[in-house]
């Protein structure tokens, strides 16, 4: 499944005469990186008005897409937040169609959510960076401490909100994650992710990790 545009009628906040539009309905980030950016820099799906030459987002529904990274957002216009119970369910009778449609390619396993507007997507994907940045300083400060580095499931880590890297274990179990994040956290390293990861390992039964 590419990144997809589709047609429709966009409405100018000046109240000009509604235009045709092409607006893109379904965004591949994995693999094309450039729409990524796009949304990061607000520029996605960016129109201009024939008649008053005003730029606005084309307010219309879009489905972000980034596989590698576990991540599905749907973003749903912000004229029918009233909607949003109905919204919800449809997104969810959605991805099961979509799951089923890339079951032969692709293995969904992890949950959509929804936002409200491009700059509802936005937010989301700011946060993405930002804990992206701070799981490769954990990494850094890993390895810098003589430890391994494991991946996590990127879903779980987000759920979880622990970083994407943590330092592998010396023994078994989840107590050893624990010790392993507390010799680098010990070096100085300022991760909240990786604290609190610290934090949720050290807890008595807790479960191991799941690793990507």
């Amino acid at each position: 499944m590419k990144s997809i545009k589709a047609e429709g009628r966009a409405k100018c906040p000046n109240h000009c005469e509604e235009f045709d539009v092409e607006y893109w309905s379904l965004v591949r980030a994995d693999q094309d990186p450039d729409l990524k950016t796009a949304a990061l820099g607000g520029e996605l799906n960016l129109v201009c008005c024939p008649e008053c030459k005003t730029f606005f987002h084309h307010d219309g529904n879009l489905i972000y897409l980034d596989a590698p990274n576990e991540l599905m957002i749907f973003v749903f216009p912000h004229t029918d937040k009233d909607k949003e119970a109905a919204l919800a369910a449809k997104m969810k009778a959605d991805y099961q169609t979509i799951k089923q449609a890339l079951s032969k390619t692709m293995h969904l396993d992890y949950p959509p959510f929804y936002v409200f507007g491009l700059d509802g997507l936005k937010q989301v994907l700011e946060q993405e960076e930002k804990t992206l940045f701070e799981s490769e300083v954990v990494a850094a400060a890993a390895a810098a401490a003589g430890c391994s580095i494991v991946r996590l499931k990127p879903g779980y880590a987000r759920e979880k909100r622990f970083p994407l890297y943590v330092p592998a274990p010396m023994g078994e179990g989840a107590n050893a994650y624990a010790l392993a994040a507390h010799k680098v956290i010990k070096q100085g390293v300022q991760s909240l992710l990786l604290q609190n990861f610290l934090d949720q390992m050290s807890q008595e039964g807790a479960a191991l990790p799941v690793l990507a």
